[in-house]
């Protein structure tokens, strides 16, 4: 795919996924909204009569009486909205990716801050650089501030997707705790492995997303046929 399908697909999700809530009306806010009507004439009251043999006040019900309607006739609204219809499709095939596709989408795209989503995330990315380490002999006090890099190197590649400001190898450095020049001799191409993993994943997240959506879809739009016991 190339990179303006890919960026339709980012797009899509964006919008799928988007929080809707805010723009229908709560329940007491529509109620105080439709005030009352004219209720002067033809008020509906109860019948009540002295029995003359016990002596007691009984109530007769009797039919309703015909009249002004109580509340003004607010207007039909559909029980879901257009945008969210339609973009159905798109959240269905978010919900059935595997574990760390669905994070990264949820988290990259649709805002989802939710804690296991970066713990998919970190726990996949930690996984695949630690496969392209085998072989080599890495410090102890090493593997601990590439481990912490891993989430940086999540959050870096999020806001390049999103064309804001990316981190400077000096601002790296420095919640590392090292200096510039170990920077470039020691972490600098382990960072571009981490932020090349990311990449690798959204693009692969993104394509079994619009992989898994088409195959829903057709076999939805396949007309069921009753089968005769």
């Amino acid at each position: 795919m190339n990179n303006q399908y890919l960026q339709f697909i980012r797009e899509e999700l964006m919008i799928a996924t988007a929080d809707l809530s805010g723009r229908t009306k709560g329940q007491l806010v529509a109620f105080a909204e439709n005030g009352m009507a004219n209720t002067d004439r033809l008020k509906r009251k109860r019948r009540t009569m002295l029995d003359e043999v016990t002596g007691k006040v009984i109530t007769i019900y009797g039919d309703p009486v015909p009249g002004t309607q109580t509340r003004g006739k607010g207007t039909s609204k559909a029980l879901i909205e257009p945008v969210q219809f339609c973009t159905a499709s798109w959240r269905r095939a978010l919900a059935t990716l595997v574990k760390h596709e669905h994070a990264w989408l949820s988290w990259c795209y649709a805002g989802d801050l939710t804690f296991t989503h970066q713990v998919a995330i970190t726990e996949w990315a930690w996984a695949e650089f630690k496969t392209g380490l085998r072989g080599k002999r890495v410090a102890g006090k090493t593997m601990q501030r590439l481990q912490a890099l891993v989430w940086l190197a999540a959050q870096d590649v999020k806001n390049e997707l999103a064309g804001r400001d990316v981190y400077q190898y000096a601002d790296l450095a420095a919640l590392v705790g090292i200096s510039k020049s170990t920077w470039s001799e020691c972490y600098a191409d382990n960072w571009r492995i981490m932020t090349q993993l990311f990449l690798r994943l959204d693009c692969s997240a993104l394509c079994s997303t619009a992989r898994t959506r088409s195959q829903q879809k057709a076999t939805n739009l396949q007309p069921s046929i009753a089968k005769p016991n």
